[in-house]
């Protein structure tokens, strides 16, 4: 009787350690008073967070001023407050309804679409600015999307003064509201959880549909092992259903500001600093070329209202001829810088 052929048992190698890659867990953060557990994670993790895995997530070196460069994983929370510092930016905040809308960031389909080119930025003050033809873009790092991170270097730490208050803002959702349950005043670590979560809440924004996943990924704007299913799982436990967005600083309330108009802004305040220029010297040279047409012609304008203070000065006798006068010049020289600030590009 014939017999079947035998099918041939497979060799079940083992694997090689030295091939195995450590998986990263893209799931959204935890509160701080919580443990990690294996069911909060996308991407599971045997396991905890080691002083390695923090060296994975984190940058090569980091700045903290124009000279000194140190390693992010030895000093993780100074790194995370540079990381995420928009203090020059917000000292214009009580003008930010000259530059944006309070609304969230357009899709990066929509960017691409009215003909912005997508330019990678680091710092987290350039983060959504449009200037011309182009809009400034940080990256998302591969530290926002570890649990583990977040519930072991955001929010305050035990021996922070504000670190009771934090825990009851932070589960009452009331972070951006601005209220308090005592009289201490948010610490520094509040302000870096606020400035993440609203970071966060801009690419869940601009990163809407398949199509802005593929933008992003091409743009290296996300990490190359993230999928677009853990994506809107990300997305959806960050969200919390809307509640996110009472936890998020005041910034990222506005979606994209306009870079020249900021620059301008800044011009007053700081004549020679801006918050933002870039190294060509081309778009530099024409700039200026524009700002000295501006200043020229404002200096005419000038010019011709003193010359016309002088003519008026012999009918001081008809003073109500007089103050309509001056309040005319006054009222036009107004008008031109508002507009000049406003329109201007």
């Amino acid at each position: 009787m014939a017999t079947p052929d035998a099918v041939p048992s497979q060799e079940v190698m083992p694997p090689n350690p030295s091939q195995s890659t450590k998986s990263v867990s893209f799931a959204s953060p935890l509160e701080s008073t919580e443990s990690t557990r294996p069911e909060d994670r996308i991407l599971p993790r045997d396991d905890s967070l080691t002083q390695d895995d923090i060296r994975e997530l984190l940058p090569a070196t980091f700045r903290n001023g124009k000279a000194w460069v140190g390693c992010p994983d030895v000093r993780v929370r100074q790194f995370l407050a540079e990381d995420h510092n928009i203090d020059r930016l917000k000292e214009l905040l009580p003008f930010f309804f000259m530059l944006g809308n309070v609304e969230a960031p357009r899709p990066l389909n929509y960017q691409e679409a009215v003909g912005l080119d997508i330019v990678i930025t680091e710092r987290m003050d350039t983060h959504l600015l449009c200037d011309k033809d182009k809009i400034f873009i940080k990256p998302l790092p591969r530290y926002l999307l570890e649990p583990e991170f977040w519930d072991k270097f955001f929010g305050c730490p035990q021996n922070c003064y504000y670190a009771g208050e934090f825990e009851m803002l932070n589960k009452a959702k009331l972070l951006r509201s601005g209220r308090r349950f005592t009289a201490k005043e948010p610490c520094e670590h509040t302000k870096v959880w606020k400035r993440a979560k609203g970071f966060v809440y801009s690419y869940t924004a601009l990163i809407a549909h398949e199509s802005d996943f593929e933008i992003a990924r091409a743009k290296r704007l996300v990490p190359d092992d993230l999928e677009f299913h853990h994506w809107k799982d990300f997305v959806s436990r960050m969200l919390d259903n809307g509640k996110i967005y009472r936890q998020i600083d005041e910034r990222f309330a506005y979606g994209e500001l306009n870079l020249s108009r900021i620059n301008k802004l800044f011009m007053f305040q700081h004549p020679v600093e801006y918050l933002f220029q870039t190294n060509n010297s081309t778009g530099l040279f024409q700039d200026h070329i524009s700002r000295l047409s501006s200043v020229s012609i404002y200096v005419v304008v000038v010019l011709a209202s003193i010359r016309v203070a002088a003519v008026i000065a012999k009918l001081r006798e008809k003073k109500a001829l007089l103050l309509v006068t001056y309040g005319s010049i006054t009222f036009f020289l107004v008008g031109l810088i508002t507009f000049w600030m406003l329109i201007s590009e």
